[in-house]
C-alpha cells in the first residue's frame, strides 16, 4: 500500500474547489490561508511511489491516477498535502496534482472516509 489516512476536517470553502474537479488534502499542519480550502487528514506514510494507474480509494470508490504532478509524491510524504484532480488527465496541470478517472460523479470525501493510495 502506498498512503491510507482518514479524513478529519473539510474546510468550509473545500466545496468550492471540488466545483472545479479538484480537492486539497492537508496532514493537520494546513496553513490558515489555505485551510478553510482543504480537506484534512491524518498524517499517514508514503510507503511506495505514486505511479500512474494505481488505484485510489475514496471512501468506497475507485479511481484511478492518470497522471501524477513532479512534487505530488514529496507534498503527500512531508505535508500530507496533495491536489486531487477528477479529469483523468494525462498531464499534471500542478507540481502537486494528482489526476484521477472515476465512474463517479464526485468523489466521497467526507469526515471518518479513508484515502487509500495503492491499496492490493
Amino acid at each position: 500500500m502506498g498512503y491510507k489516512t482518514t479524513i478529519i476536517e473539510i474546510g468550509p470553502d473545500a466545496s468550492d474547489f471540488l466545483a472545479e474537479q479538484m480537492a486539497i488534502t492537508f496532514a493537520g499542519n494546513a496553513p490558515e490561508e489555505l485551510r478553510s480550502y482543504c480537506f484534512v487528514i491524518e498524517k499517514g506514510e508514503l510507503t511506495s511511489p505514486l505511479a500512474v494507474g494505481q488505484p485510489v480509494l475514496i471512501g468506497d470508490q475507485e479511481w484511478q491516477i492518470t497522471a501524477v504532478g513532479d512534487a505530488a509524491e514529496k507534498n503527500l510524504g512531508a505535508l500530507g498535502h496533495v491536489t486531487l484532480v477528477f479529469d483523468g488527465a494525462a498531464e499534471p496541470r500542478l507540481p502537486g496534482a494528482l489526476h484521477l478517472r472515476g465512474s463517479y460523479e464526485g468523489p466521497a470525501l467526507e469526515v471518518g472516509a479513508q484515502l487509500v493510495i495503492g491499496h492490493a
